[in-house]
């Protein structure tokens, strides 16, 4: 059904407000009164283990709400500003259902909470008129929450100018449950939007937003590709990569999303393209650091590295690896290929990982280990695909040793043999490695 909002009196907000109270009521025993506001519509400081008009609602459509937003309403309602309210669609469709009804005209035949009045004052509404298909575009969302989980969701544009995201989870059962954001577009250039979901407007009430990058025609592209930025369930900041699939219609869009086939191109290429702000801030900066000792370590790395590989064949792999500053920035050289990035200390502090910015080098892995076997000789670990070779294991290392540097620098070939090496150089090679 359509998202967008629908006018309807303020009689029969109240009458199918009272009458969802009465259910609720009914359904848990327990008296209005003896409720705070926050419990009886679940949002603020409120106790979602207890029975609350919100959790009602949930439990009997599947679709989580915003309990702020009724709340409100009733509030907007009360002030008498007008005689009429705007109401979502999707929003008066889930509270009809909640109070057990099917449609909105099986409402106005049948509720006896709202007067004859009322009713034939909302005969001529509009609320069954839907949009042509042609005015509303279907997507499959997908992203990944703590950098892996798959998420599956539906996104849906109407007349570029709206737009629902509705994000399915596996819940209570394992039955399926949407978490809902309704927003609008925000034109952002020829080739992209944007859309921006307010809090009132989502089920969890957080506030999100969307940009898309389509190209040249938006109708025409299968496969969209955009990121997100809004709020986890502990209001931590998040960021994200998103896939949105176009389908042909909602019957298509609500089997896809529902599915558990994961696509595997999609999933690897949103595997771990998220990332979440820590919800505990620092007191001072170091606190940041993953590392107590981080600068200190990556200070005494800081220099050039020159060794090598050992081959199958007992060839030597010339190695080039260099630590440009207390930043971490390193650059990796195997003969002609070359590999740009930033050192990361890993927990234990006793290896600095290589992390490569090129997008070719994603599958290339280079640490070096913080203790040097001797002074200035150190042991790294490497994996890297160089053309039809594999790189994968050990590499020795000395450290600003200008012998090598003048060896390697007149080296034009990808092997070296031994007699290309002192003998001191050729021991540590076959002690090592």
């Amino acid at each position: 059904m359509n998202s967008r909002g629908i006018q309807v009196s303020n009689g029969l907000i109240l009458g199918l407000h009272k009458e969802l109270l009465t259910i609720f009521s009914n359904h848990y025993s327990i008296e209005i009164k003896t409720l705070t506001i926050f419990q009886l519509y679940g949002f603020g400081d409120y106790n979602d283990e207890h029975p609350s008009l919100k959790g009602f609602i949930t439990e009997i459509t599947g679709q989580w709400i915003n309990g702020k937003y009724l709340y409100n309403k009733i509030r907007e309602v009360d002030r008498g500003n007008s005689k009429y309210t705007k109401l979502r669609r999707d929003y008066l469709s889930l509270l009809l259902l909640a109070a057990g009804y099917n449609s909105y005209s099986e409402y106005l035949n049948n509720s006896t909470f709202i007067s004859a009045e009322v009713k034939e004052d909302e005969k001529g509404s509009n609320f069954e008129n839907t949009s042509s298909d042609i005015d509303v575009l279907y997507y499959v969302g997908y992203y990944v929450e703590d950098r892996q989980y798959y998420i599956k969701s539906k996104f849906t544009i109407y007349k570029m100018k709206t737009a629902s995201w509705e994000i399915l989870y596996w819940e209570r059962n394992l039955e399926p449950t949407f978490y809902t954001y309704f927003g609008k577009c925000v034109p952002t250039g020829e080739s992209a939007l944007s859309f921006y979901f307010s809090k009132e407007n989502s089920s969890l009430n957080k506030e999100c937003f969307v940009n898309l990058f389509y190209g040249n025609n938006m109708q025409s592209k299968p496969v969209l590709l955009g990121a997100y930025c809004g709020f986890n369930r502990s209001n931590s900041p998040v960021i994200g990569k998103l896939i949105f699939e176009q389908v042909q219609d909602k019957e298509e869009q609500d089997l896809k999303v529902k599915s558990k086939d994961i696509n595997p191109i999609f999933h690897h290429y949103l595997y771990s393209q998220r990332m979440e702000v820590e919800n505990i801030l620092p007191h001072k900066d170091s606190d940041l650091s993953v590392s107590v000792n981080r600068l200190e370590i990556v200070n005494f790395l800081v220099g050039e590295y020159f060794g090598f590989y050992l081959s199958e064949n007992n060839y030597l792999i010339p190695i080039y690896f260099k630590i440009h500053n207390n930043l971490g920035e390193l650059e990796l050289k195997i003969n002609n290929n070359s590999f740009k990035g930033i050192g990361r200390l890993n927990k234990t502090e006793n290896y600095l990982i290589s992390e490569f910015s090129e997008k070719n080098s994603s599958f290339s892995q280079f640490s070096i280990r913080v203790k040097p076997l001797e002074k200035d000789l150190f042991i790294s670990y490497i994996l890297v695909y160089s053309g039809a070779d594999v790189l994968n294991g050990r590499v020795l290392l000395w450290k600003n040793n200008e012998t090598l540097k003048s060896i390697l620098k007149k080296n034009t070939g990808f092997y070296l043999n031994f007699n290309d090496v002192d003998s001191f150089v050729e021991e540590k090679i076959k002690l090592h490695l």
